[in-house]
């Protein structure tokens, strides 16, 4: 195997962060409550996101590891 270059590794490490603007985030779907919702109980969340959509068939578990 190669040994990879300090400069590319440099580049696999990104800090910074990018906010959205005022306009943007304005206009944004999700809000803070959605991550609160989502973070208090990830299944809860999604199930609730999956019941707006349209099914032929409902899904029975909101998540399936297998």
């Amino acid at each position: 195997m190669t040994e990879q270059s300090p400069a590319l590794d440099n580049l696999l490490t990104e800090n910074r962060t990018f906010p959205p603007g005022d306009a943007f985030a304005a206009a944004a779907n999700a809000t803070a409550e959605w991550y609160e919702k989502a973070d208090a109980d990830r299944d809860a969340f999604w199930a609730e996101q999956a019941e707006r959509l349209h099914w032929d068939t409902r899904w029975s578990r909101v998540l399936d590891w297998s």
